[in-house]
């Protein structure tokens, strides 16, 4: 497996987890400000799985460039 499915399944099962706190939250099960400080850490790993996939990205279109002789 390569990181960019890894990250990218990271992704999907922190939306996951967060869609079912939401959910149990909804239905009456207090978590009270627990919630929250799990619902904060998710969006930080989230935003940081996002801001590392774009950089490998971004990484891997300027290697394919530099290799085809597009840049120097």
């Amino acid at each position: 497996m390569n990181l960019h499915r890894a990250l990218v399944l990271f992704l999907i099962g922190l939306a996951l987890l967060a869609a079912g706190l939401v959910i149990l939250n909804i239905w009456g099960v207090d978590l009270g400000e627990m919630l929250w400080k799990i619902m904060a850490t998710i969006g930080v790993l989230a935003l940081l799985a996002g801001f590392l996939l774009v950089v490998k990205s971004d990484f891997g279109e300027h290697k394919a460039l530099k290799d085809k002789n597009f840049i120097d």
